[in-house]
């Protein structure tokens, strides 16, 4: 297995496996390390053998960490710039684990924006935005009622980190909030006033109701995984309200993207995709 993580005064070298093109690379606090950068392995430096940690960086391709690694022997921790490790999951259990090399993502760190693009997505649809960048562009006056966000339900589809920081928001909105988890018995989290699910054995079809039957705007944080694939299709989109927003800020596999169209031509009132 590779070493524990050392202690050493002198700055860690640290590898960054990521597109050319990515904003990433303009942020590296250089100040803190030796950082090196990869976007192919063809273009790893000699300063690669020596990295204690590899910093990935999606979108780059999984298959980059696969050919870097057996080049950076002295690798001790694996970073995934994004929450999402779905993509890299092989990797981390081929390698990481037989190693006992730490392994860790972003989780957290893009909480507050995502719970701010959340309720973006929430006003653009109940002010009626396009609508009022038409009538700008026309030069026309439209009386129209205005819908509030004070007094519905947000309904959230975990109720992990971005899932609180969502929570949060909306409570100052004047909003209720639900969740839907794995395991009720948890109880509430944050600021989400009550949570369904089961106590015990997997979520139902019924839980997934007893949550989108009384939400006005649906937000799913949820991970991609086997369980969670098209965990909203046909019939959770069914159950939503008429008129009721779905907001995506998990994984896509968690969205029968079909179902969901054909929902927006039926009950929902919009969507909105991370």
């Amino acid at each position: 297995g590779r070493r524990a993580m050392s202690t050493s005064d002198a700055p860690p070298t640290v590898l960054i496996l990521a597109q050319d093109t990515s904003p990433v690379l303009g942020c590296i606090p250089n100040s803190l390390a030796n950082f090196v950068v990869a976007s192919s392995a063809k273009s790893l430096p000699p300063e690669a053998a020596t990295a204690r940690a590899i910093l990935f960086v999606p979108p780059a391709s999984p298959q980059l960490l696969e050919e870097a690694w057996p080049k950076v022997p002295n690798c001790e921790w694996v970073h995934c710039f994004f929450a999402g490790v779905d993509s890299i999951t092989p990797f981390a259990q081929a390698h990481l684990k037989p190693s006992n090399t730490l392994f860790s993502n972003g989780r957290g760190a893009f909480s507050s924006s995502l719970a701010e693009y959340a309720m973006t997505a929430a006003l653009h649809f109940t002010k009626q935005v396009p609508r009022i960048t038409r009538n700008t562009d026309a030069g026309r006056w439209d009386k129209f009622t205005m819908g509030v966000l004070k007094g519905k339900t947000l309904g959230l589809i975990g109720c992990g980190d971005i899932a609180q920081a969502c929570a949060k928001l909306a409570k100052a909105f004047g909003m209720r909030t639900v969740g839907l988890r794995r395991n009720a018995s948890k109880g509430a989290a944050g600021e989400i006033e009550l949570v369904v699910g089961p106590y015990d054995g997997p979520i139902l079809p019924a839980h997934k109701r007893a949550l989108l039957e009384q939400s006005d705007i649906v937000v799913s944080t949820l991970p991609g995984t086997a369980e969670t694939k098209h965990f909203m299709s046909t019939e959770e989109f069914a159950a939503m309200k008429q008129g009721s927003i779905f907001i995506s800020l998990g994984r896509g596999t968690v969205v029968d993207e079909r179902a969901l169209f054909d929902a927006l031509f039926n009950n929902l009132g919009g969507a909105a995709l991370d």
